[in-house]
């Protein structure tokens, strides 16, 4: 009897064992103990993997033991394996990653729609982590200046227009959260600027033509990816102080922000949530005269309010909420002083401007996420909700005078409002040796846009815009090749009312010199399909080539074209899109401490979107065919464990085809085409307290068109003259709460002329960079 109970115990013990699943568990922390999400964690021999939640933990259920090697990488950390034995039962691997100095190893990015690694991308990526924008922002005025480090965008305005700021010498399509900021229908040069830094988690930039988001991405696009929650508390409260200020002449010139940030996690509900203000004080050069206030950042209150809220109901269920509120107003205390260009700088002196305040007056963005994991077998589904309004206003003019109506000028308005839905599947498949996944889906937008006077008075129509997009993505993996390829089919409908274009005088006449015609309006239907394909060879980390083609579909600034019509129909109107094919060939490379990259590009459109000034000074858009080429090459490197260097160098140049015979002989002007840039910088880390990092910012000469017979040039054809610009911040660990910043933007006083000032060739624009900056930030940790 005895010998019978020891037999069915030892039974029931190996059904229990045999019936046991093995899994591993584990938790992710950086060095501070802090929680890593996101972090992409696979086992190579089980081809199996899983990424950390917000707390920083993950688990993989496995049906086998044995020894196993674990892979884990994640944005800004180094890679790091581990070998463990896999027994039945819970398995519990906890790691501590270290930051990867400046380079990124396996870089992740979501703004192609689903996660990916930089080894399964086949063009050029860059990303700038949570660490480098906070480090950036403290010598930045902008989102536009943090920008101004990456490879391949022109250098930013010092304005609150980004004019000239283009990506690879064309347009840019600037997303939040993948909602659409750019307004290509009546493109307006404030897109850029429509956020608070403190509100970005990460920026991802994709370059080179691409219509992964539809319309308007010529160059690539920039993705500001709002901050996640992933406090473990309840609630946590993090307060950022600081101040700002000129030193060339430290009078009027402080200002100052407040960011109050709270965050936490409630079982299966997650939230972050913060609000800042900012006021800037008197922006001077280095002369100590003060910059002209013309669409100008001294003297600007801005605020913003955002709010992130995700409840988890299981594995497969979950849901999302995001709000964003953005708002910038001048309120100047100065006007404009016109200088002489080429001679004397417009500056700014005590006065009154006869015009409301300009700036962003708002920027909402909200969405609605909703994923539904595992929807069918192996496929994920996701659907995006969300909408857009914004509005801005120009500075004021007399170039809208009008001796009728009696206004000796003006001030111009853009404004719009974007609502989109975006139904993403994502079928993953895996057979032999071959996997990959299949991305495939539908994009709903419309977009109404339309730009007026502050007094009432139409410039642009209001332009109704309605978008259906189906596409399809299809990456296969192989060894060590990766293969990408897509295609996408626009089908745009646009409805233009009747409208009559605004009547222009030349101040001081009664006779007007253009507009007053009498449009009928009418639909204008665009239908485009465009592809993308691309190879990646990953199998030496000293050189990891790629291949790429991809298209891009933009309809070039309708809103421009239809308020200097001047054919009595809308149908009349040449306004095709521009479809830009964007040829590419690039590498990574990794060489211990070390990280290269590099890609040649060449862009080709059929019809063009440049800019020309006619005589009455209002702008066409010259449709001759264009080509866009250039380079761009990266290194990054840890020389020691504490000492970072790295270095980059940018170059882009384009020409039209003026002649249609594919000679390409007229030069682009240089609000297109940025000179050479090279961005340079070394960091310093003393016992993960101190931190320092120096940069160098080089912009080169550009001189490609001659003076007309007055000694003139017309917009975009100014000359440029090179400059250097040295900036440097540093940071201290004061406690474990409480962290001390300094960072002084042009620490050597340079006195030099923003790339605007130089190419557009005006007076007004004719205005010199800022003087030594310096901004002092305490950040408090509750």
């Amino acid at each position: 009897m005895k010998s019978l109970f020891s037999l069915c115990f030892s039974l029931l013990s190996c059904i229990y064992v045999y019936g046991q699943e093995a899994k591993l568990t584990g938790k992710i922390v950086d060095k501070n103990e802090q929680p890593v999400p996101f972090v992409s964690i696979t086992i190579a021999e089980l081809n199996k993997g899983t990424a950390t939640d917000m707390n920083g933990t993950y688990e993989v259920p496995l049906n086998t033991t044995g020894n196993y090697t674990i892979d884990f990488s994640a944005i800004g950390f180094k890679k790091l394996s581990k070998k463990i034995t896999i027994a039945q039962g819970n398995n519990t691997l906890n790691v501590s990653l270290q930051e990867n100095l400046e380079g990124l190893d396996q870089v992740v990015i979501t703004s192609n729609r689903t996660r990916e690694t930089l080894d399964e991308v086949p063009s050029a990526v860059s990303v700038l982590t949570s660490k480098q924008i906070e480090n950036l922002s403290q010598t930045s005025n902008t989102v536009a200046d943090i920008l101004t480090e990456v490879p391949g965008i022109a250098l930013g305005s010092n304005q609150t227009s980004s004019t000239g700021q283009t990506l690879r010498g064309r347009n840019m399509l600037i997303l939040i959260d993948g909602i659409p900021q750019s307004t290509p229908l009546r493109k307006g040069g404030r897109d850029i600027n429509t956020i608070d830094p403190s509100t970005i988690e990460r920026i991802e930039v994709i370059k080179g033509a691409t219509a992964i988001y539809g319309n308007g991405a010529d160059g690539g696009i920039v993705n500001y990816i709002t901050k996640k929650p992933n406090a473990l508390e309840k609630l946590k409260s993090t307060t950022n102080i600081s101040t700002e200020g000129g030193l060339s002449n430290f009078n009027n010139t402080v200002g100052s922000k407040v960011v109050q940030t709270f965050s936490g996690n409630l079982d299966k509900l997650s939230y972050v949530t913060s609000g800042s203000i900012r006021q800037t004080g008197v922006y001077k050069d280095a002369n100590g005269e003060v910059i002209s206030p013309y669409y100008g950042l001294g003297e600007t209150s801005q605020y913003s309010l955002f709010g992130k809220i995700g409840y988890t109901f299981n594995d497969q269920h979950s849901i999302e909420f995001m709000y964003n509120y953005f708002s910038s107003n001048q309120d100047s205390n100065y006007i404009a002083d016109l200088g002489t260009y080429g001679e004397e700088p417009t500056i700014g002196v005590l006065g009154e401007d006869p015009g409301v305040d300009q700036g962003n007056r708002y920027n909402h963005n909200a969405q609605l996420t909703y994923n539904y994991n595992q929807i069918y077998k192996n496929t994920d589904f996701k659907l995006n909700l969300y909408i857009q309004d914004f509005k801005t206003i120009y500075g004021y003019t007399d170039s809208f005078y009008d001796p009728n109506l009696s206004f000796d000028g003006g001030q111009s308005t853009i404004s719009s409002t974007k609502k989109g839905a975006r139904f993403n599947f994502n079928t993953s498949y895996n057979i032999g040796e071959i996997k990959g996944d299949v991305l495939y889906g539908l994009d709903a937008l419309n977009d109404v846009t339309s730009q007026a006077l502050v007094d009432g008075r139409p410039w642009v129509p209001k332009i109704d815009m309605n978008n259906i997009a189906p596409y399809a993505q299809l990456k296969t993996m192989y060894n060590n090749f990766v293969l990408k390829g897509g295609i996408r089919l626009e089908n745009i409908k646009i409805d233009v009312p009747d409208y009559t274009t605004l009547t222009r005088y030349n101040v001081g006449e009664t006779e007007p010199n253009s507009g007053g015609v009498a449009i009928n309006g009418g639909e204008v239907d665009y239908t485009a399909t465009t592809f993308n394909i691309g190879l990646r060879y990953n199998k030496w980390q000293l050189f990891k080539p790629f291949v790429s083609f991809s298209q891009s579909f933009s309809v070039a600034d309708l809103g421009r074209t239809l308020r200097a019509a001047t054919e009595n129909t809308v149908s009349q109107i040449n306004s095709e899109a521009v479809i830009a094919n964007n040829y590419e060939v690039g590498f990574n490379s990794t060489l211990g401490r070390t990280h290269l990259s590099g890609s040649y590009y060449i862009s080709k459109s059929d019809l063009g979107s440049t800019y020309r000034e006619t005589e009455s000074g209002a702008f066409e858009i010259l449709r001759q065919p264009e080509k866009v080429y250039g380079f761009e090459l990266a290194l990054d490197t840890e020389i020691t464990e504490n000492i970072g260097f790295g270095t980059s160098v940018s170059y882009t140049e384009g020409k039209i085809d003026a002649n249609n015979n594919d000679s390409y002989n007229t030069y682009m002007g240089g609000d297109r085409i940025p000179p050479l840039k090279t961005v340079s910088y070394i960091s310093y880390t003393w016992n993960n307290r101190f931190d320092a990092r120096l940069s160098h910012i080089y912009s080169g000469n550009r001189d490609k068109f001659e003076a007309n017979e007055n000694g003139d040039y017309t917009y975009g054809k100014g000359p440029i003259e090179n400059f250097n610009i040295f900036n440097l911040t540093t940071s201290y660990q004061l406690t474990n709460a409480a962290k001390l910043s300094l960072g002084v933007r042009n620490l050597f006083n340079e006195d030099y002329y923003n790339l605007i000032s130089q190419w557009a060739a005006r007076d007004s624009n004719y205005i010199k960079a800022n003087g030594t900056q310096f901004t002092l930030g305490l950040r408090l940790n509750l």
